[in-house]
């Protein structure tokens, strides 16, 4: 035996082992300050983005009191109320009874007003000068036409800490007085004094423009009395200079601070408004990591570096099948419900099928949930959703499952095809819904719909869903053939429908519009028929629901509105004197802000008049965002076109449209001509003599749809419509055939003339 060689074998093994040892140290080192800078990191990202969340409930809950506060003004400038000082103090202590504020005060332009407060049946004289300084900035504000909200200041006569809304009032586009509403600091004390901040463990705070406390948190990480954030010793003045630049700056900024010996940080984001900041702080993740921990026992032997190891080893591992489990939590379970999401259930489904092919998919829909977030709220919509989950968790048999879809849908995989048993267990679980939630919380009767597909998959049960027209008096629907064929021809026509665009498939069709006291052609209406390359005709009412429901109908009529230029250029170059064609137009198009530019463009590579194209809107585009809408109206106006309003009457308010919508005409719905004799049509007589009257005054022109016969002629010319349109004169037909039947005998008649 050689002693030597065994040494150096022995110097060898010792050599490598120390080597691996001190790789392994590294390697877990590395790993370590891997995990905790990324869980800082995580800490930091979640934290910004819950700040985030409970800003913009901060800043809704204020823009609702803003919109409740510009509303009364509406009110007022449509009132004669600011006109006599005695109704406006009635009117102001009647309003202020009814609505969340402490306060309500009304401003004339000289600077002195009236004001209630909550719970007084009185009034108190003001005057700006006398107001606090911040009060009465804002007012200034207002009387110069801006909406204000005012900085904290506390108020004579509810003395507490306060701040205010102020909103310009108009009479005939002039500001005519202020109107200001008084609020406390509650609006924010209710929502950070929540315990629901990181998962419980995070704190938050309101602070003004200096770093003091506007409402401190019940739930505070540090217990001390302080003013401000700069009180104590607890932030580094390296942190705290960093935090006085950043609110100079009005930035956000993380920062950390170490107190009672753990390892913290916070997160401060400006509001927007009066230089307030959110505060948020929280214990750091890794503190209960701590690295000094994992240093002395790394130093504390050598010999227990194996079982250290393998314990974060063990660690490691826990904490990766921790995050795996969350992981499928989140990529096979619907958060709000805990029930299963579309993809875990399609997997399950199809080894479900493998075993049993007697099944049936069925999908619930709630009938306008949008209301009931609207009325309870998300956190109401989201108690709905569990509840709907546990009653139907609750129906099942057996092996059966479900899922929740996005939304307000339920999948159910049901071991039945027995129709009327389908039918039955269903409409139970509707009928018990509808009970419980009408007497319940809500005391709103929850509706349940269902589409089934027997054998069939999650698009054949949607689309019996979608078939359920008259949802009154249908809850429950079956895929069958009638659904598959029109399934079948939707398919058709969204596959084809780009092709049949870039092929001009798609046929401008006019029908003439005439003066009603001489029967002359005045205009015409573009209207759209889609010819196959197999000659068929396919009708607007079949495509276009379609074409609103995909999009489509965006390309479709920038489309329509360029074969209209193209016609209109046609005529003009053949040396006939062209008349005006109005197009209808999406709702999709008015919510694009290009709109008015890409039309512009279209008309212009024409060298067309633009007062020729008269853009005609349905009534119902206005109830999606009237003030976008009055926006992209003033745009089109600008740049010379001309808008419309079709259908003018088949809504709920229409003459508050007329009054608000600058048209230049409106096109009477044909219902107000076909509507049952008697008693009805004496009151629909009155109602279009006010309409007709009504658009005079405005400068409107009224145009008459639906003229049928010489009576329905004689009826609108006498309310005094400017034009009429209908079969009495002439029904839709091709531009060619137009031009051939219309536009030669204008030219002629003018020729003669």
């Amino acid at each position: 035996m050689d002693e030597g060689k065994m040494k150096r074998q022995m110097i060898r093994v010792t050599a490598i082992l120390v080597a691996c040892g001190v790789l392994l140290c590294a390697i877990v080192f590395g790993i370590m300050q891997y995990v905790l800078r990324t869980a800082h990191e995580a800490d930091h990202e979640q934290m910004q983005l819950e700040v985030q969340e409970y800003k913009s409930r901060i800043l809704k809950q204020m823009d609702k009191n803003l919109q409740i506060l510009t509303t009364l003004a509406e009110a007022y400038k449509v009132s004669e109320i600011t006109q006599t000082e005695e109704k406006l103090e009635e009117s102001i202590i009647e309003t202020n009874k009814a609505n969340p504020f402490i306060s309500l005060a009304f401003f004339w332009p000289d600077g002195h007003g009236i004001l209630n407060a909550l719970g007084e049946d009185t009034l108190h004289a003001m005057s700006l000068d006398a107001c606090d300084e911040n009060a009465a900035q804002a007012v200034r504000q207002a009387l110069q036409g801006e909406v204000a909200v005012s900085r904290m200041f506390r108020g004579s006569i509810y003395d507490e800490s306060q701040f205010l809304y102020v909103v310009p009032v108009y009479q005939n586009d002039e500001v005519v007085g202020a109107l200001s509403a008084g609020d406390t600091l509650e609006v924010f004390e209710d929502i950070v004094n929540g315990n629901a901040v990181l998962g419980g463990e995070g704190y938050l705070h309101l602070l003004g423009s200096d770093g003091a406390f506007l409402v401190r948190s019940e739930r505070t990480l540090i217990k001390d009395e302080m003013q401000t954030i700069f009180d104590g010793a607890y932030l580094s003045e390296e942190t705290k200079q960093a935090a006085r630049t950043a609110l100079a700056q009005q930035q956000s900024m993380f920062g950390d601070f170490t107190y009672q010996g753990e390892s913290c940080h916070f997160y401060m984001e400006p509001l927007g408004l009066n230089g307030w900041y959110l505060f948020c702080a929280n214990r750091l993740w890794g503190s209960s990591m701590s690295y000094g921990r994992i240093l002395v026992i790394v130093a504390a032997a050598f010999l227990f570096l194996l079982l250290m190891m393998l314990a974060l080893m063990a660690a490691a591992y826990y904490k990766f099948r921790k995050n795996t489990a969350m992981l499928l939590q989140l990529a096979y379970f619907d958060p709000v419900t805990g029930a299963k999401n579309t993809a875990r259930f399609d997997s399950e489904c199809i080894e479900l099928q493998k075993k049993e092919p007697a099944y049936s998919i069925a999908v619930l829909d709630v009938h306008n949930f949008k209301w009931v977030n609207d009325l309870f709220g998300p956190t109401g919509g989201d108690n709905l959703l569990r509840y709907l989950a546990l009653q139907i968790g609750k129906m099942l048999h057996g092996d059966e499952i479900f899922c929740r879809d996005a939304a307000d849908q339920f999948y159910l995989w049901l071991h039945e095809t027995d129709m009327g048993k389908i039918r039955e267990r269903l409409g139970k679980l509707i009928d018990s819904v509808r009970e419980v939630t009408s007497r319940a919380t809500y005391s709103y009767e929850i509706t349940l719909y269902a589409g089934v597909a027997v054998q069939g998959d999650r698009d054949k049960a949607l689309v019996a869903l979608q078939s359920i027209r008259n949802k009154q008096y249908q809850s429950i629907a079956f895929y069958d053939a009638e659904l598959h064929k029109a399934l079948r021809e939707r398919n058709q026509i969204e596959s084809s429908m780009q092709s049949a665009l870039q092929n001009r498939e798609f046929r401008l069709f006019l029908q003439s519009k005439h003066d009603l006291r001489n029967d002359r052609l005045a205009g015409a209406e573009a209207l759209v028929r889609w010819y196959r390359p197999d000659g068929s005709c396919c009708y607007p009412n079949v495509f276009i629901p379609l074409f609103e429901e995909n999009g489509f109908c965006v390309k479709l009529d920038l489309y329509m509105v360029e074969r209209v230029c193209e016609q209109l250029r046609a005529w003009i170059d053949a040396g006939i004197e062209p008349i005006p064609i109005s197009v209808n137009q999406s709702k999709l198009l008015f919510a694009d802000r290009n709109y008015p530019t890409n039309l512009e463009q279209i008309v212009d590579r024409y060298q067309v008049p633009r007062e020729l194209i008269t853009l005609e809107i349905l009534e119902g585009v206005a109830m999606e965002d009237f003030g976008l809408l009055e926006e992209q109206i003033e745009a089109l106006h600008a740049r010379g076109f001309r808008v419309s309003m079709d259908d003018f009457g088949t809504g709920y308010s229409s003459l508050t449209m007329l009054s608000r919508l600058r048209v230049d005409e409106v096109k009477l719905d044909r219902g107000f001509l076909h509507s049952a004799p008697g008693e009805e049509e004496a009151r629909r007589q009155i109602i279009l003599e006010q309409v007709v009257s009504a658009a005079h005054r405005l400068k409107i022109a009224v145009v008459a749809e639906g003229i049928e016969t010489e009576q329905d002629r004689d009826t609108v010319a006498a309310l005094g419509c400017e034009l009429g349109q209908g079969y009495f004169y002439d029904r839709p037909i091709s531009a060619e055939n137009f031009t051939a039947c219309h536009m030669q005998n204008k030219t002629k008649e003018e020729k003669e003339e």
